[in-house]
């Protein structure tokens, strides 16, 4: 495994800062629940509204929720004057979503000067009882001259992380 170190001292801030102004994060219930240099942990509990046919929570929200992870645990190592965007990413579900929570965690397998791939898993369930659900790779592109804070024009949303 690569040691990666954050380029950024309050990377933990800006990280907190950035995913407070999405709202999908905020709609859905996201939450950081852990956070350090490269590796990113995205989790939401289940909501009825946010399922698919069967039950399951829906396939796009559960690779969004690792597309976050990823972006972030890639974000948390770059400057601090510059600012994070998914270039691609290609998942494989495992099997349907199905349970009360579920967390993506996220690690950078290859930091570089602009692109930073990142590998990122969901599990659904709780603890030993969690089922691997999804799998996948991320490339996400450091956008250096654009603090991520001004790349919006948006003010964070009040919504608490766990990561602080």
């Amino acid at each position: 495994m690569t040691i990666v170190q954050a380029q950024n001292p309050e990377f933990d801030k800006v990280v907190a800062d950035s995913f407070a102004r999405q709202p999908f994060m905020q709609t859905i219930g996201a939450k950081i629940s852990a956070l350090e240099p490269g590796i990113c942990e995205v989790s939401m509990d289940k909501k009825d509204n946010l399922t698919q046919q069967h039950g399951f929570i829906h396939g796009g929200l559960v690779a969004a929720v690792a597309d976050s992870a990823a972006g972030y645990a890639a974000y948390s190592l770059f400057p601090a004057d510059s600012t994070v965007l998914t270039v691609d990413y290609n998942v494989k579900f495992l099997r349907p979503a199905n349970g009360a929570k579920l967390r993506a965690r996220a690690e950078v397998v290859k930091p570089g000067s602009s692109l930073y791939v990142v590998k990122a898993d969901v599990y659904v369930g709780d603890g030993a009882n969690a089922s691997h659900c999804l799998t996948g790779l991320f490339t996400m592109m450091c956008l250096m001259g654009k603090p991520d804070a001004q790349n919006l024009g948006r003010e964070p949303h009040k919504m608490s992380t766990d990561a602080r």
